[in-house]
């Protein structure tokens, strides 16, 4: 079978060089079977957009979405050249890390020129204890979502363990879809694994791609112990080709 990973970052803790960092996920890539992967570019990374954009270019199995600030005064410019110019194929926004809420107007209003652009969105949706501290709020993200009806969203790591109420938010808006990084293995040894198991289930295997967030862990082990999981809650070959494959494929078109 082949793979798609339609999560992951250049590890810029191991390789102060982006040529480097890729080169390392590239191999990995190609070492585990995997067809394409979505690296998120990051502002906080001391990566630039350019640096990123030569990386897409020179590594066959790596596409990438740009981190834009939503309340940066060019960011539909930024985004536009990004996708127009860069070879950038998304957009990546992380509320916690950006510090915004993703109702706020100018998050509104980036993601709607997304949307006029063809281009998906992607946006962070894991509750961490700064992240609740902040105000995480699932109908935040569901008012975006509904402001924006052309646009379509990924919310990354199924929300956590607010997944249950995320995919029932996700069940009234059609222009929403899941990545299920990070959460399906983070949170191994409690009950939401099986909760993340079941909102795949309930919305069948629809809408849901697999994510590893590399470099959390390697590009294999997280394969492995992802397929583990979706084995021990009786996710059959089919189902797991949707979600580790064909769901995403269809989703850019590729």
């Amino acid at each position: 079978m082949a793979y798609i990973d339609s999560h992951v970052h250049l590890d810029s803790w191991k390789f102060p060089n982006i040529q480097d960092a890729a080169g390392e996920l590239n191999q990995q890539l190609i070492d585990a079977d995997f067809e394409k992967a979505i690296v998120l570019h990051l502002e906080i990374q001391n990566w630039s957009v350019e640096a990123m954009s030569k990386v897409i270019t020179d590594f066959d199995r790596i596409e990438a979405f740009v981190n834009v600030h939503p309340t940066n005064p060019k960011a539909a410019e930024i985004l536009t050249k990004a996708i127009r110019e860069q070879y950038f194929c998304g957009l990546k926004l992380h509320p916690r890390l950006q510090k915004f809420q993703p109702d706020e107007p100018e998050v509104i209003e980036l993601c709607r020129h997304a949307g006029t652009l063809n281009i998906p969105v992607l946006l962070d949706a894991f509750p961490d204890g700064t992240g609740l501290m902040q105000g995480f709020n699932p109908l935040a993200y569901a008012a975006l979502a509904k402001a924006c009806p052309n646009t379509r969203f990924i919310w990354a790591h199924m929300g956590g363990h607010h997944v249950i109420d995320f995919m029932m938010l996700a069940k009234r808006l059609e222009n929403v879809h899941f990545d299920c990084s990070y959460s399906l293995l983070y949170f191994r040894g409690s009950s939401i694994p099986q909760n993340m198991v079941y909102a795949m289930r309930s919305m069948r295997f629809e809408r849901v791609f697999y994510g590893s967030d590399f470099p959390d862990r390697t590009i294999k082990e997280s394969l492995n112990a992802s397929i583990e999981v979706l084995d021990e809650f009786g996710v059959n070959d089919t189902q797991k080709e949707r979600l580790l494959y064909g769901n995403f494929k269809e989703f850019m078109s590729w």
